[in-house]
């Protein structure tokens, strides 16, 4: 479940007719904000030419065949706001609709890249593979710093309980 502090920006957020992934923002060094995105996906690919990346279908929800399932899920984060010369600590979690942690992923630290002429920040793929064992909403949560930063909910459908939904 979200901190308190990250349920009030999410109802602020709704309140605006903002969606979940919208930003949510941290306190950051030296009176700045660090600004965090998630952007959940069925694959991302590094595009070196364009210098950006590629997103397949943006997921909200997926169907699976069968219990226990092996989802692969891709994810975007984007943070702006990142003081030059800071770094940010990363991780993912991974929770069920009661909150129980269904994964939790290594630190990954993260840096400023982008040009003079640009807010500061990063963009940085990830790719995971998800056990699942139940259907229902998981929770993506990124954690910078020891805070949580933003969250993504993504709903699972057993199908043969889609069909019987029909």
């Amino acid at each position: 479940m979200p901190s308190a502090k990250s349920r009030l920006l999410l109802l602020k957020r709704l309140e605006e007719g903002g969606h979940p992934s919208s930003l949510f923002t941290l306190p950051g060094n030296g009176g700045s904000s660090l600004k965090t995105q998630l952007i959940v996906c069925d694959r991302i690919t590094h595009n070196e030419q364009a210098r950006g990346h590629q997103l397949g279908t943006v997921l909200n929800h997926r169907t699976i065949p069968v219990l226990p399932y092996a989802l692969d899920l891709h994810i975007l984060l984007k943070i702006f706001d990142l003081p030059q010369g800071k770094s940010v600590d990363t991780h993912f979690e991974f929770t069920n609709q009661r909150g129980e942690r269904l994964a939790k992923t290594a630190v990954t630290v993260l840096r400023n890249y982008r040009a003079d002429d640009q807010i500061p920040g990063v963009d940085k793929d990830f790719a995971f593979t998800l056990v699942l064992t139940e259907p229902g909403i998981v929770h993506i949560k990124c954690i910078a710093d020891g805070e949580e930063a933003a969250w993504y909910p993504l709903t699972i459908r057993l199908q043969e309980e889609e069909h019987q939904a029909s």
